[in-house]
């Protein structure tokens, strides 16, 4: 009995840290695949819709975290472009992209621990996506 008084702590702050380890890392990656999927979604839209790029790039990143029951505190897009400057593109607005340019879609979230006091209250959850418009 003592053996198991003196283990259990140890055993439940193991444990404790490889769930909350757990819930973090799935909330990294529904981050990530939110930004891709929002990135996906603006770079498939066709030229006449160009205009809509904010819309659907944020509705497509914020759908996807919330299937996945995250909710993103800042969803960001933003459209570059490449003809000017490939290594420092300058931001364009997204109504006057063209295929070749590129948006890009931040995503993030906070994350917020089971035990403050033991790994912290809370961090934050980014991802940033580019992807080239290609149609």
């Amino acid at each position: 009995m003592v053996e198991f008084a003196l283990v259990l702590p140890i055993f439940m702050l193991i444990l404790a840290g490889i769930l909350d380890f757990g819930f973090a890392l799935y909330s990294r990656i529904t981050v990530i695949n939110s930004a891709r999927e929002g990135a996906r979604a603006a770079a498939m839209i066709d030229a006449a819709s160009y205009s809509t790029i904010y819309t659907v790039a944020g509705g497509a990143a914020t759908s996807a975290a919330g299937q996945a029951g995250l909710t993103p505190s800042s969803v960001t897009t933003i459209c570059l472009q490449t003809s000017v400057s490939y290594t420092s593109p300058a931001t364009i607005a997204c109504a006057g992209a063209t295929v070749g340019d590129s948006v890009l879609v931040s995503v993030t979230d906070s994350y917020t621990t089971f035990f403050p006091l033991m790994f912290g209250a809370s961090f934050n959850l980014t991802s940033t996506v580019q992807m080239v418009i290609d149609t």
